[in-house]
């Protein structure tokens, strides 16, 4: 398991290989409305030579579903990006597959949410895009969230029962779901076999138990011993890849906090 990173410019992309970073996670524009921000396989390549680094995987942030069910132009987004992915084959370093990290905006709201239109709507949208993305050999990783559409190990389960298609994956970000989901370790335990990366990340809670922010590896109450432990014993995941970091001083204290974990 090697470390890899989300984009930014607080750290000079020539310092990150020296730093001990391998790749590097990154974006297309996010919604239904996003490809005018969708960047191209070139602008991607100057980024990767520039920093040395590999794609860790691609990203995109669309909900799929609303109050009723699918989202027609979510789902068209979402297969458009699945076969941009596809053609940024070779980028992808030690990933067997090129991966699209799909991030759920958030669960939909309304007065007349109608939850089980969600969750076959849900299903719908993950069957249509997951079948095209085995043909064109990549894998959808979905990021499990609270405050999303999959929000639990379990639900994420029951939705790769329904549509059974090899190509649903899971990118796994612990401070996403844990503690008040199922417990960590038994979490990787049930997700180990679909996950094909994982976040680094921190979240801390009020007193009622609701996120109260989340911030960079080490600075919450994710138990990182725990978390990458679980991860070396059940998976074989090729990238860490760090975020939410604010300076230089957050992202060398992340890295080092996973680096002490993995070593040990």
């Amino acid at each position: 398991m090697k470390l890899g990173l989300m984009p930014g410019e607080i750290v000079p992309h020539t310092e990150l290989r020296d730093l001990g970073f391998y790749a590097m996670q990154m974006f297309f524009g996010g919604g239904s409305d996003g490809e005018t921000d969708d960047p191209t396989r070139e602008s991607i390549e100057d980024v990767l030579s520039r920093s040395q680094l590999n794609l860790a995987a691609m990203t995109l942030h669309v909900d799929l579903v609303g109050p009723t069910g699918m989202v027609s132009k979510d789902v068209d987004r979402l297969e458009s990006c699945v076969e941009k992915t596809a053609q940024l084959e070779g980028l992808f370093g030690d990933n067997p597959q090129p991966i699209l990290v799909w991030h759920p905006s958030g669960y939909p709201r309304g007065e007349e949410i109608d939850d089980v239109a969600v969750f076959n709507g849900l299903c719908e949208a993950l069957n249509t895009v997951c079948a095209k993305a085995e043909k064109l050999g990549i894998v959808v990783a979905v990021e499990i969230t609270r405050a999303g559409s999959v929000g639990s190990a379990e639900s994420y389960l029951r939705i790769k029962d329904k549509i059974g298609i090899s190509a649903l994956k899971v990118c796994i970000d612990a401070a996403n779901f844990v503690p008040d989901r199922t417990p960590l370790d038994r979490s990787v335990r049930m997700l180990a076999s679909d996950i094909v990366i994982a976040h680094g990340k921190d979240a801390s809670f009020t007193e009622n138990g609701e996120v109260k922010e989340y911030g960079p590896t080490g600075t919450g109450r994710l138990n990182y011993e725990k978390y990458i432990a679980s991860l070396r014993a059940h998976t074989d995941v090729p990238y860490f890849v760090l975020e939410y970091y604010k300076n230089r001083e957050d992202l060398i204290k992340a890295r080092d906090v996973v680096l002490a974990e993995i070593d040990n």
